[in-house]
């Protein structure tokens, strides 16, 4: 009977949170594993008396930025209601939502970087979206605190991979087991010999503490989606199978978190169906991709300044792509800020791509040798203001551009290098450490000078 195993669950749940001072991190993901571990941790300290209630316990739901927008909104919800009841019942239970740092979000990497779209051999998003945010905290809490315990509401009857995962890490004669990347932190694991059929029993037969609908949730799996993980590390899997993981996922073949929405009447998600299908069709198209890896790009190009032949890295004796070229970039970021204008986006406030995104990914281009004034005809194009283009161009004062010219003259530079290195000089998107800027200086004018040198090598060889 599941009722015998909640007492008995609750039971072992109390003495472990009172056996000692190790800080409690619960897991949230939305999903119902994770929505019954997080209910169980609430009504077990609601249990105790208000005197026993000391040790901390942090509930963590991960913000990837692009997170599918229904889900997403039912997330917030949800962790604003668990945050406002326990202050109403004085316990010390506290919601954290973990987002990327600004260098490490999806667009930050596909637009700014030209990283391809994620697929099951190269997933570069899970562990700067989820994996990182998480670990960035935990360790906080473990150099703060000594240990900590990472409460999970993994299962395992899930599968025979996640059975194999939970007993490798145990520790023999405790309830928990190893953190697979950082020392400090265990694994508590409550459901873990539980079945799906008593974690929706539970569910569905107990109120939620913060005045939740559990019945909602079911409706998420009504058409027997995959369950999405609250990720701690690269074992996970991807979360487009799910109607709660990201909108833009391209790592499953099919997007069924958008689909099962737009059948359900959700029409308005179609735009972004679109697109994130146009970001899995182009991953494999060459004519959207570099035809070298990003650490080739110095040897080709001087390979062609000797008029050298130039052979790639290979890989299974097919030619290795490289990112994402910087049309297809300016195609993308234009296409994402339209669809972001969108009506029916617009109408219900959902922002796809931040300014300080925007920002990030402008300084990348520009990292990477992009034409300044190129970049200026996407921001037009875009809708940016008049303000902020000739802010971007440095164009100000008069003084400021005659002396600019000067110098140009002087060096026999172009003014566009001048404005490239003021770019980077006045960078205030965060995406860097100020002391690093010398280095990004160099590499602006190293790409600045290897173009040069390519193009008078084109001239010279069309001259003779």
């Amino acid at each position: 009977m599941v009722d015998n195993k909640v007492i008995f669950l609750k039971s072992q749940m109390e003495k472990f949170y009172l056996k000692d001072n190790r800080p409690w991190i619960v897991g949230l993901s939305g999903g119902k594993d994770s929505t019954c571990i997080t209910q169980l941790v609430y009504e077990m300290l609601l249990g105790l008396p208000p005197e026993k209630r000391k040790k901390k316990v942090f509930v963590l739901s991960s913000d990837t930025l692009v997170e599918s927008p229904i889900a997403d909104k039912r997330r917030k919800e949800i962790c604003f209601n668990i945050e406002k009841q326990a202050r109403i019942d004085n316990i010390p239970l506290f919601v954290k939502i973990l987002r990327p740092e600004l260098g490490d979000t999806f667009w930050v990497n596909l637009i700014g970087r030209g990283y391809p779209s994620p697929n099951r051999w190269f997933r570069w998003c899970t562990d700067r979206l989820k994996i990182s945010p998480m670990n960035k905290f935990t360790l906080e809490q473990v150099k703060e605190n000594g240990e900590v315990i990472i409460v999970l509401g993994i299962r395992k009857s899930e599968s025979q991979n996640r059975q194999r995962t939970i007993e490798s890490y145990e520790i023999k004669d405790t309830n928990l087991s190893k953190h697979s990347e950082i020392p400090g932190a265990l694994i508590y694991a409550p459901l873990g010999d539980w079945k799906e059929k008593e974690v929706w029993n539970f569910l569905l037969s107990t109120p939620s503490p913060w005045g939740d609908d559990n019945r909602e949730l079911l409706k998420y799996y009504s058409k027997g989606e995959d369950e999405i993980e609250f990720i701690i590390d690269n074992k996970g899997k991807a979360g487009g199978s799910s109607r709660m993981g990201c909108w833009v996922c391209t790592v499953v073949p099919r997007d069924w978190s958008l689909e099962g929405f737009i059948n359900d009447g959700e029409s308005w998600l179609l735009p972004l169906l679109n697109f994130r299908n146009k970001l899995q069709k182009i991953r494999e198209d060459p004519s959207f991709r570099e035809d070298t890896l990003k650490v080739e790009k110095k040897k080709k190009i001087i390979a062609e300044i000797l008029g050298k032949q130039f052979n790639g890295i290979e890989r299974y004796g097919h030619k290795m792509l490289g990112p994402f070229t910087l049309k297809t970039r300016h195609e993308l970021l234009l296409d994402l800020i339209e669809l972001q204008n969108n009506f029916e986006l617009k109408k219900r406030q959902i922002s796809l791509i931040s300014p300080e995104e925007i920002q990030a990914i402008i300084t990348l281009w520009i990292y990477e040798g992009d034409n300044l004034y190129e970049i200026v005809d996407v921001l037009r194009k875009a809708g940016a203001s008049e303000f902020f283009v000739n802010h971007l161009l440095n164009q100000s004062k008069n003084e400021v551009i005659e002396i600019q010219n000067s110098i140009c003259k002087k060096y026999q530079i172009t003014p566009e290098l001048i404005n490239k290195l003021l770019v980077i000089e006045n960078d205030l998107s965060g995406l860097s450490r100020r002391h690093g800027i010398y280095n990004r200086l160099d590499t602006v004018i190293e790409n600045y000078v290897l173009n040069e040198m390519k193009k008078d090598a084109e001239a010279t060889r069309e001259n003779t």
